[in-house]
């Protein structure tokens, strides 16, 4: 008779559920891979392609365990024998309200599974059938029962897949959590990317090419304007980053730009800059 613990492992890749098996085995034998420490201080949310999403009670912790960061995604991958995590995700605040939602099912969305026809149930038994041992078959044939039927109970109140992989969602949204910050990071850059090519775009022209909201828009303007300004006494700084910085801070368009207009601009953030030196320049600590 062979143990469960010794077949499992091959049942599950032959049957292609090793990785959501791995990653819920990360979940629940968290405080075992990092130990009594860490585990009082963050709890496993999910594992959504590769990234292990981690709640964490405080920012300290956070900044603290992002150090460790390398250490503990190979603890992690040592403990299930695979490179399955690539990178963790911390996020700071409550921790107890992770903890309760796994504890005590709190706030979570119970799906009642709907009843599968005999067809759905015979093409169940028949993807078991690479199972030798009778007892390990009928087990994992309850355990599939149970997730297609929870599959179809979502595919019935309306959830869909993720834009940009199969995971379901509820209708509201439209990316997992993994995909949602993939596709923000490409916003981001998109942003930076035209607002470079076009400088003297407005919000509204932004919007026809990138989708941003006026934070983003704006955001994206300062961060790029400081830059350019940071860079203005380095080497390698030439007329275009100039007229770049000018489009950037007044919107004029290149074939109304001049270069008396790019001088002035240029010459009063100088003369702002060296305002700026001599103030700190002229100001000290009080003496102990």
């Amino acid at each position: 008779m062979f143990k469960l613990k010794d077949v499992l492992p091959a049942t599950l890749k032959s049957m292609g559920m090793t990785k959501k098996y791995n990653a819920q085995s990360v979940i629940v034998h968290w405080q075992e891979i990092v130990g009594e420490e860490i585990s009082s201080h963050s709890w496993p949310i999910s594992v959504e392609r590769n990234i292990l999403f981690l709640a964490v009670n405080n920012s300290v912790w956070s900044h603290h365990l992002m150090m460790l960061k390398p250490e503990i995604i190979n603890k992690i991958n040592k403990f299930l024998n695979e490179k399955l995590i690539y990178d963790i995700r911390f996020q700071a605040g409550d921790l107890k309200k992770y903890q309760n939602q796994q504890d005590d099912g709190e706030n979570i969305t119970i799906l009642q599974p709907t009843k599968l026809t005999t067809d759905e149930l015979a093409a169940i038994w028949q993807a078991t059938v690479v199972i030798q041992d009778h007892s390990l078959r009928k087990k994992c044939y309850y355990m599939l029962i149970k997730q297609t039927a929870i599959t179809k109970t979502k595919q019935k109140e309306g959830w869909k897949t993720c834009k940009n992989c199969s995971v379901l969602l509820p209708p509201a949204q439209d990316f997992c959590t993994a995909c949602s910050i993939e596709h923000k990071q490409e916003q981001k850059m998109s942003l930076i990317r035209l607002l470079k090519e076009a400088p003297w775009l407005s919000y509204h022209d932004t919007c026809q090419f990138v989708a941003c909201s006026p934070r983003e828009y704006h955001a994206t303007k300062k961060g790029l304007v400081h830059k350019l300004i940071r860079a203005l006494f380095e080497p390698g700084w030439d007329k275009l980053n100039e007229a770049v910085l000018v489009m950037l801070m007044t919107g004029i368009p290149p074939d109304r730009i001049n270069q008396s207009t790019i001088d002035t601009v240029i010459g009063k953030i100088k003369v702002r800059l060296a305002e700026k030196v001599r103030r700190k320049k002229y100001v000290s600590a009080p003496g102990r």
